[in-house]
């Protein structure tokens, strides 16, 4: 049943939020109430106004006419843009904008150091403020350490302390809410408990969490409310009780999650990749072989070394010890590299998808053909641009890119969309094997049966794929075969006529 906003209680009260580009309405007439300690799931497809909506939350964007965001009883519409300590509202997301070579200190403090005599920085007194700020999130660490030294979930919460520390600056504020645009993308499964148990202790001292995500089984958890947005517009405000992943999809998609998993490619049977005494990073010995046809699972607890295989087969961690053989050809993996994998036909597509897979500064073109551009070339040196768009054009045509366009950045793309330009890059140079990392991390329901569809169509025309991930239900329907990994070798397979969502987790927790 869809709850009714109630203005005399809320922390914040978002009304007729509305924003068009060019003429095209992105967002159009959301209303929607926050109440004062709750923690609620802000849900949709990529491309549904989740991103539209915070931008203009954060005052990046401005509304269009009509629109009214309150924090409390203040008005704040016209002034978005002027930051957490004046309106209330803090914004942590998922890049988490943190500078790897500076401390936590400098990076929490960088723009309002305390001075004294002489502009000096009091660096005991911001040593004590810092230390104050962490232990609000419960992070016991020295304020001198460097970003770098930090977990994934270590530094998650040093972005919500500072956030926390932005609003507590409005001191006359009553009402203060946080905003968490997919903070759970990198973390591990202890790193979200881990997280959500900071939330949860804010919400009890009355901060209200706005929680974005496309993990809908978090939204479950953790969330009391889920508001659902779908082409623009809010189609529901639901409270989670009694709700099912289903349920939700249904809501954000406008139909039944029909066939969200394709059919089951049967392995063609031609070995293709053969691992035997691999030892690098995380992983002390791994044996294992792959088949055409064949999509192969790991997966493991943080620093089981499952999560690093794809990297190690790919070149792209070094290995120190072990052979490959691809194809019949024997390689020691110590020798193997990037580059010499990619000529023997086995590439990579890592999870982190700004910072490794993709450049989101370069056109859509320019991401697709990066490590085939010398297959466009004549005379060894110039590029045959007509050759090159027809190309990517036929890509973005079977992989369903939108916009269908080859020259926009790929920073424009919706999350989903960017996957598929990513993986449609690999396609291009038919890949004996294709090796991926989270594959469909940050990607909502919609794309990510896209992203399977495609997966196993390339399975079916003879290439080995290779997935490390937590995803169990994807990895039980998906795959030929599952490896569990645990202090660096492979400790159970499962095969596919015992493979279960329930049964892998099972495995993963039972050492």
């Amino acid at each position: 049943m869809t709850q009714q906003l109630d203005a005399t209680t809320a922390a914040v009260r978002v009304r007729n939020v509305s924003k068009s580009f060019s003429g095209i309405t992105v967002l159009s007439d959301v209303s929607l109430d926050i109440q004062r300690g709750e923690i609620v799931a802000l849900i949709g497809q990529n491309g549904s106004g989740k991103s539209t909506l915070i931008k203009v939350l954060s005052g990046f964007h401005a509304p269009d006419e009509g629109a009214e965001v309150y924090v409390g009883e203040r008005d704040i519409t016209h002034s978005l843009d002027e930051g957490p300590s004046s309106t209330g509202l803090a914004f942590i997301h998922q890049d988490l904008a943190l500078i790897d070579s500076l401390t936590i200190l400098e990076n929490l403090r960088i723009k309002q150091f305390a001075t004294g005599l002489g502009h000096r920085i009091m660096w005991k007194t911001e040593e004590q403020e810092v230390r104050r700020i962490l232990s609000i999130v419960g992070l016991d660490v020295s304020p001198r350490t460097k970003v770098a030294n930090l977990t994934v979930t270590e530094r998650a919460l040093v972005v919500i302390a500072r956030g926390l520390a932005d609003i507590e600056a409005g001191e006359s504020l009553k009402s203060r809410l946080l905003v968490l645009d997919e903070p759970t993308a990198y973390l591990p499964k202890s790193g979200v408990e881990r997280l959500f148990s900071v939330l949860r202790r804010l919400s009890q001292e009355g901060i209200s969490v706005l929680f974005v995500s496309h993990r809908l089984d978090e939204v479950l958890e953790y969330c009391s409310r889920a508001v659902i947005l779908r082409a623009g517009r809010l189609v529901a405000d639901i409270s989670t009780e009694n709700q099912t992943e289903r349920d939700l999809i249904k809501l954000m998609l406008g139909r039944p999650p029909e066939d969200m998993y394709p059919d089951y490619a049967e392995p063609i049977g031609t070995p293709v990749l053969k691992i035997v005494g691999l030892v690098g990073e995380e992983v002390t010995d791994a044996n294992f072989i792959g088949n055409a046809g064949e999509i192969v699972g790991f997966v493991g607890l943080p620093g089981s070394g499952y999560d690093k295989i794809p990297y190690l087969i790919a070149g792209a961690l070094p290995a120190s010890a072990g052979w490959m053989e691809i194809r019949g050809e024997l390689i020691e993996a110590s020798t193997l590299t990037s580059r010499k994998a990619i000529d023997k036909g086995i590439v990579l597509l890592p999870a982190d998808r700004k910072g490794s897979s993709g450049a989101t500064t370069l056109k859509v073109i320019e991401n697709m053909t990066i490590p085939s551009i010398s297959s466009f070339t004549r005379f060894g040196k110039l590029i045959h641009h007509r050759r090159e768009r027809s190309a990517v054009n036929e890509q973005i045509e079977h992989f369903g890119v939108s916009p269908q366009r080859s020259d926009v950045l790929l920073s424009k793309l919706s999350g989903g969309n960017q996957q598929k330009v990513l993986i449609s890059k690999w396609v291009i140079g038919r890949p004996s094997v294709l090796a991926l990392h989270e594959p469909t991390q940050g990607v909502d329901v919609g794309a990510k049966r896209d992203v399977f569809h495609h997966l196993t169509t390339l399975a079916k025309g003879g290439a080995l794929i290779v997935v490390s991930s937590v995803e169990y239900d994807d990895l039980a329907n998906l795959c030929t075969r599952v490896h569990v990994m645990s202090d660096g070798i492979i400790v159970r397979t499962i095969e596919r006529d015992e493979l279960d969502a329930h049964e892998l987790a099972a495995a993963v927790y039972a050492r």
